[in-house]
């Protein structure tokens, strides 16, 4: 009995295959299951055009539809990536959900007497439902002991309720000040809620929100404000002196404004009327102090267009 042999490709892995003039592509799809972990039914085969499509079945001879030395292509996605995917599609669709009965119910709270005081943060929340809370809580708590944010609220004097963990679902704030204090959140999570943030980065966001304490709207005085916040940054935390809050060298000179990366945190401080962006805060439904995303985006883009005139 003659033999076949052809090579199937597949992500740039090719494998050469043998086979009689006996077997059927039902058989060649079972074999490139075990040799690429594609299933059966995700399998797509092409040469000069897709084998095995609906009009001809599984039960047709390979030597019939492949040519000898011929390349085939495989298409397909191994069965662990599919079932990768579906666990992560299956945690965001569970942040989507527990997003609403986050904002309308209550979140985990703790409050750790020894590391509030006078001028500090009294209580931390992060948002339940999602996996690896005890590593928000422990980034939210980082946070407050770090030792130039500590020196900062003692000097500023700054007092702050609540500092909570902002859903990754927000996607167009980095963080936000509600009525100066009352409420700071952070985005600590990536996209995904399978991971964190660069702590660095969350620390600068931190600075940003407690320039906030003072100032509502991103101007002048606002970015000079939040610009003497991440230099004190550096020069009260004993344990990195001599780098920026970004980690480099300290900068020489004033630099008081970055537009497009502080006005892109959170559109100005939220308080009990909504972002103020440079103008008039928008007012909010009864009982709600969070504006929409659709909102937040429209007031961003008429903020935008009021700087460049």
């Amino acid at each position: 009995m003659s033999v076949l042999a052809f090579s199937v490709s597949h992500r740039g892995n090719a494998v050469q295959f043998s086979v009689d003039g006996s077997q059927t592509l039902g058989d060649l799809r079972q074999r490139l299951e075990e040799q690429f972990g594609v299933a059966p039914q995700q399998q797509r085969l092409l040469l000069k055009g897709e084998i095995g499509a609906p009009s001809a079945g599984d039960s047709m001879l390979i030597a019939s539809l492949i040519p000898a030395s011929s390349r085939v292509v495989l298409i397909g996605t191994p069965a662990t990536e599919l079932a990768e995917h579906l666990k992560s599609s299956e945690r965001r669709e569970e942040g989507r959900a527990n997003y609403d009965k986050y904002r309308a119910t209550t979140v985990f709270r703790t409050r750790d007497s020894a590391e509030h005081s006078e001028h500090g943060f009294l209580k931390f929340e992060t948002l339940p439902g999602l996996p690896h809370q005890a590593s928000a809580l422990a980034m939210l708590r980082r946070l407050a002991r770090d030792e130039g944010v500590r020196g900062i609220m003692r000097k500023r004097q700054y007092s702050v309720g609540v500092l909570r963990e902002l859903h990754p679902n927000e996607r167009t704030i980095l963080g936000y000040n509600r009525n100066r204090g009352e409420v700071i959140a952070l985005r600590l999570r990536t996209d995904d809620l399978d991971g964190f943030r660069d702590y660095v980065d969350v620390r600068k966001v931190l600075m940003h929100e407690l320039a906030h304490m003072v100032w509502d709207e991103h101007d002048e005085r606002f970015h000079r404000l939040n610009h003497e916040l991440c230099q004190e940054l550096d020069e009260l935390d004993w344990t990195r002196r001599g780098q920026t809050v970004g980690g480099g060298a300290p900068s020489s000179g004033p630099r008081f404004r970055q537009t497009t990366v502080e006005d892109s945190v959170d559109g100005g401080a939220l308080t009990s009327g909504g972002f103020v962006l440079g103008g008039t805060a928008p007012q909010l439904p009864p009982g709600d102090s969070v504006v929409e995303p659709e909102n937040r985006r429209e007031l961003a883009f008429q903020a935008w267009q009021k700087r460049q005139k």
